[in-house]
């Protein structure tokens, strides 16, 4: 620039300086010593460069003022040249925000834009203005406000282009806070800080990448596939209503995860990595799809999806796609096609066109309302058909279609019998029929397409209790009935058959309807894997699990049953322990009170719903069976005589005739069945009065909960109350607390702003009855295949359903380790008793003079135990707890039965060769025991690793071996 123009800024400087000071006191502002050095700083780079642009380019900014002057445009003012400079403060922040230090280096490549020795990247303040770079609008002081700014940090390199775009060091991929505003990426509306909030970003981690051509959108060094929070919202991808941030709803964003594709073109619809006909949870929502009603997440149910759409978005329609649902099981093999919860053999449309069955004909397109009209047509033929030899001249519009009254009332003067006797049409009669009446529709349609509508309207119409006889001249083609009507009507036939010979209170079979959409059971068998593919796995780990029983035995008989018969230990308690204990399958123990909905569950799981052997339910109490059910090549009804019989139930016999009669045992060819065995304890009636049994009730109930592996406590809504009953069946659960879980049935009867409180208050119940400081394990949900009432949390119930089911196979999985608990469980209570029954003699030997009475002795011992401090002396002098051991009173009727004085002590019982029994039983319960657990995983862990090996070695066997059979052919 000239030298007018050098000399016009000193000029206005010096001015400047001088009114400051005449304003202000002496003291305040700088001096003019202070104030040289900038001046000749500023004149040596104007005298230079002249004023450089933020950009280096020698050109001010378009926000800077600048002389309108300059003739000939060669980038400087000539000296006749001259500038308007109306104001100076601006010429100063031009200066400024080029170096803000002035040190001669501009700001874009100043590693320490303040001047403060903190390189720009380790400085909290990088433009020196007192204000944190967190709460700064304006980090780089450059006068442009962050969301403005295209380089925020000051660093020269453009935000899309800068691997630090806040310049505090940390790379944007690993920055909680990209922008470096304060506030977390998770939280924070503006990701980038590029002042476009990120629902309308379309480059929301400002890295100069579309997010739809972006791999890693929210900048959070996680690849998309990989990322469980695509959009960096902080709400993982399974409960983020809009999965990658554009605002869009996921039921109306044709591209969920934002990867440029729209849905029913994307082969990975929630961005996973998982391939859409690979993945579990298409949509990426949290639910399974099979449990989904809205596969691909637009916001259709599956039901609703019209057949030109793609219900599960792998772009392939519904009309084409061989698994409609994608649920890896092609439509033939799929019980439910189109995923939408309801079982084909009950889904009034299977493949989910919106078409319902009876009127779905993919061959051809007929209007509607001349659809509905045929379909009256062949309904109202149907009703009234008569043999094929009383067929006349067709009847005429007027008689073929009276009024929507006259209909009803020969409908209800038509006789049911009639309806049963009749034959289906034939296609003979449907020519006739059609030659004398035209009907574009029909011809149109194929013969064997009419038949197959006409005798779906057919079932439709006709009741259950009237389409029990097959007919025998229906087409191979035409449409069966469902098979659980089927089975319902063939229950009612045995039901009439021996009606005359059974008493009412001894059935075991199910009666009633059999209810319209009911729930897929399919879940039942993945999560409690009774599929083919396991049973390999299985027969390998039980192999190993028969090695470990024979080890369990072989301690019983050294170790703990020499003692358990020296001291009589069965006089003592009804908790035996013996081979049916050892080698019995594991119990699932049901009970609770009446009518909470046991048998109910016991359908449910064995799939024995609405068949002719189905457990007797409903709302009326059941009658007071204990209900066993077992595996069984035919289904069999057992009574108690043939139970007590079986080699895992014949501890029963003790508890006498009464029990047997009560006991009922049902066979049946199930898969769960072949794992476990399941008891029902009959439901609990609480009553004012105690009634005496013809048996020990609790006794027998005591038998099978020591023998359960899992005790599951069910309860109905309605019905919280806790009386003696109760209290008496809980109090017998002590030392079993860990084992046994709640289940809140019927859950879908109760509204979902009261389930909560009608859980409390069973727990309050229940909890200080049973012996634990923990609330048991509930689980709230409907057990059966019924649907859910309207209204109800079914995300809720079925994921409650789905995690008892895991908790059932669970009980499975770890029936070894239940059985080693059980069996060192059983010698504890052996030493106990030995150490106790010792104790008696060690003090009725200390007081037994001479000439004393020994009998009077002994019972005074044995009837005041408080006063000879046995129990104190044993807790004292032993690791056995006080809990552990029986009330005095139980010891005072085993002395009854058996003489104090006639025992042995613990010290007559060694023997030099043999041992001591005692030490046996000690070193059984403290090491031998606990060591089968260890050895039972490890040689389980050995098996299916050889089971592995071998589908390895056959999986790269097969490959060889079809390429080889093209070589021998040729």
């Amino acid at each position: 620039m000239g030298r007018l123009t050098l000399w016009f800024l000193l000029g206005l400087t010096l001015i400047a300086v001088s009114n400051n000071v005449g304003l202000a006191n002496a003291d305040a502002g700088p001096s003019e010593s202070e104030c040289r050095p900038y001046i000749e700083k500023a004149i040596n780079e104007l005298k230079t460069d002249g004023v450089t642009g933020k950009d280096g380019s020698g050109e001010l900014q378009a926000d800077q003022p600048r002389g309108d002057d300059d003739d000939d445009d060669d980038g400087g003012i000539d000296e006749k040249e001259t500038v308007e400079i109306t104001d100076v403060d601006s010429t100063e922040d031009a200066k400024s925000v080029n170096d803000l230090d002035g040190d001669g280096i501009p700001d874009d490549q100043d590693d320490d834009i303040d001047g403060d020795g903190i390189p720009n990247d380790e400085d909290d303040d990088i433009d020196g203005d007192g204000i944190p770079n967190d709460k700064d609008d304006d980090i780089d002081g450059d006068g442009i406000p962050n969301e403005d700014d295209d380089d925020i940090d000051g660093d020269g390199i453009p935000n899309t282009e800068d691997d630090d775009i806040d310049g505090d060091g940390i790379p944007n991929d690993k920055d909680d806070d990209i922008d470096g505003d304060g506030i977390p990426n998770e939280e924070d509306d503006d990701i980038d800080g590029d002042g476009i909030p990120n629902d309308k970003d379309d480059d929301l981690d400002g890295d100069g990448i579309p997010n739809d051509e972006d791999a890693d959108i929210d900048g959070d060094g996680v690849v998309n596939e990989k990322d469980n929070d695509i959009d960096g919202d902080g709400i993982p991808n399974a409960e983020d209503n809009d999965l990658d941030g554009d605002g869009l709803p996921n039921e109306k964003d044709e591209d969920l995860d934002g990867d440029g594709k729209v849905n029913h073109e994307d082969e990975d619809i929630d961005g996973d990595g998982t391939l859409n006909h690979e993945d579990s949870d298409i949509d990426g929502d949290g639910v399974h799809n099979d449990e989904d009603h809205d596969v691909d997440g637009d916001g259709l149910s599956n039901s609703e999806e019209p057949q030109s759409m793609d219900i599960d978005g792998d772009g392939v329609p519904n009309n084409v796609d061989d698994d409609i649902d994608g649920d890896n099981k092609v439509n033939e093999k799929d019980d439910d096609m189109d995923g939408d919860g309801i079982l084909n053999e009950h889904d009034n449309d299977m493949d989910g066109d919106g078409i319902p069955n009876d009127h779905d004909d993919s061959r051809e397109t007929v209007d509607d309302d001349d659809e509905e009209e045929e379909v009256k047509k062949r309904s109202k033929r149907e009703v009234d058909a008569a043999p094929v030899g009383e067929i006349e001249a067709p009847p005429s519009p007027a008689e073929e279609f009276p009024a929507e009254e006259e209909k009803e009332e020969e409908a209800a003067e038509a006789e049911p019998e009639a309806a049963v006797e009749e034959e289906p049409v034939k296609e003979e009669e449907l020519e006739v029929e059609a030659e004398a009446e035209p009907e574009p529709e029909a011809e149109a349609q194929p013969a064997v397409a009419v038949e197959q509508q006409e005798e779906a309207v057919e079932v439709e119409q006709k009741p259950v209790e009237e389409a029990v006889e097959p007919e025998p001249e229906a087409s191979g083609e035409a449409a069966e009935e469902p098979q659980a009507e089927e089975t319902a009507v063939a229950a009612e036939d045995a039901i009439d058959a021996d009606d005359e010979d059974t008493k009412p209170e001894d059935e075991l079979l199910w009666e009633g309807a059999v209810p319209q959409n009911r729930r897929s059971r399919q879940h039942i068998t993945e999560l409690l894997l009774l599929d083919e593919e396991f049973n390999a796995r299985e027969k390998a780990t039980d192999n190993v699990a028969e090695i470990i029983l024979r080890d369990i035995k072989k301690i019983y008989e050294n170790a703990i049953k020499p003692l358990e018969t020296l001291y009589k230990y069965r006089d003592l308690s009804n908790r035996h322990f013996g081979d049916p204990e050892i080698f019995s399958k594991p119990l699932i123990l049901f009970m609770g009170p009446w009518s909470g909905g046991k048998s109910s569950i016991l359908n449910y799981l064995t799939d024995n719903e609405y068949t002719p052997n189905s457990l007797r339910t409903g709302a009326e109490p059941s009658p007071a069976y204990f209900n066993i059910l077992m595996w069984g090549n035919e289904t069999e009804v057992l009574d108690g005589t043939q139970l007590a019989a079986d080699y895992t139930f014949s501890g029963l016999q003790k508890f006498g005739q009464g029990l047997e009669e009560r006991l009922r045992g049902l066979k049946l060819k199930n898969k769960l069945l072949e794992k476990v065995n399941i008891v029902e304890i009959p439901g609990i009636l609480e009553v004012r009065k105690q009634v005496s049994r013809v048996f020990p009730f609790n006794d027998a109930c005591q038998w099978f909960i020591d023998r359960a592996d899992i005790i599951f406590l069910v309860y109905d809504p309605a019905k919280l109350d806790v009386g003696p009953e109760t209290e008496a069946i809980l109090d017998q659960l002590k030392g079993r607390e860990y084992q046994t879980r709640i289940i809140l049935n019927k859950a879908d009867t109760v509204k979902p702003e009261e389930l909560l409180r009608v859980q409390g208050a069973l727990i309050w119940n229940i909890s200080p009855l049973m012996s634990s400081a923990q609330p048991p394990l509930m689980y709230t949900t409907s057990l059966w295949t019924h649907p859910y009432q309207e209204g109800a949390p079914a995300r809720l119930l079925l994921a409650q359903e789905r995690a008892f089911l895991r908790d059932l196979r669970t009980a499975i999985d770890k029936r070894i380790e239940h059985k080693i608990a059980s069996a060192r469980r059983f010698a504890v209570r052996v030493r106990n008793h030995a150490k106790m029954v010792d104790c008696y003699l060690n003090t009725y030997y200390n007081h037994k003079t001479l000439f004393g009475n020994k009998k009077r002795i002994a019972d005074d011992i044995i009837d005041h135990p408080q006063n000879y401090h046995i129990y104190e002396g044993l807790s004292t002098l032993t690791n056995i707890s006080r809990y552990d051991l029986p009330d005095p009173d139980v010891y005072r009727d085993f002395f009854r039965l058996n003489p104090l004085y006639e025992f042995k002590k613990l010290s007559e019982t060694c023997t030099y060769f043999r041992g001591c029994p005692i030490t046996k039983l000690d070193l059984a319960i403290a090491y031998e025991l606990p060591e089968l657990a260890g050895k039972y995983k490890k040689m389980s862990e050995a098996a299916l690793a050889s089971i592995e090996a071998q589908a390895q070695t056959q999986a790269q066997a097969q490959p060889s071996n079809v390429q080889a059979e093209p070589r021998k052919t040729s």
